[in-house]
């Protein structure tokens, strides 16, 4: 297992590579955090598994391992967590390589009844000899991270029948 940076949260703002998305979503705030604390409601994210290692309620200092669809697994540690509104966290420990710090903050704001928008940042910085390739790889994760957040929307706004 690799350790990564020990970064805060402010690390997201002069992050070598900073990815902010938004996306409009037919689903509470609170249902969607419900979605997020579910083990298996991650696929949209390429994440095959996660284990929540702290018990509820969840909040700073909550711990849990994911395991990334070809990336391996990585310890996260959560710098706060409120239910329904807010919850941004580090990778702590993993296997994925190419990364040396990671910071991800997911910002929820209702919009009614059954919608809310969701604000997901993202900031990174890569591992030893990647960090050339920074202005490039920037373009092709923001793509990746947009193809995950396209998911997530057509998951949850897909109109039941």
């Amino acid at each position: 297992m690799l350790d990564y940076k020990k970064v805060e949260l402010a690390f997201i703002n002069d992050a070598p590579i900073k990815i902010e998305l938004k996306t409009r979503l037919a689903i509470s705030a609170g249902d969607l955090f419900d979605m997020f604390e579910d083990p298996h409601g991650w696929a949209w994210a390429s994440i095959k598994s996660v284990v929540w290692e702290t018990p509820q309620p969840f909040g700073e200092g909550t711990t849990r391992s994911v395991d990334i669809d070809g990336q391996g697994k990585v310890q996260e540690r959560f710098f706060l967590y409120e239910h329904g509104e807010h919850m941004a966290f580090r990778f702590e420990q993993g296997e994925m390589k190419a990364v040396s710090a990671l910071v991800e903050d997911y910002a929820v704001k209702s919009t009614g009844v059954n919608t809310c928008e969701l604000t997901w940042t993202i900031g990174m910085e890569l591992r030893g000899v990647l960090k050339i390739l920074t202005p490039i790889l920037r373009g092709v994760m923001t793509k990746q991270f947009s193809g995950m957040l396209d998911k997530l929307t057509e998951s949850v706004n897909k109109p039941s029948v």
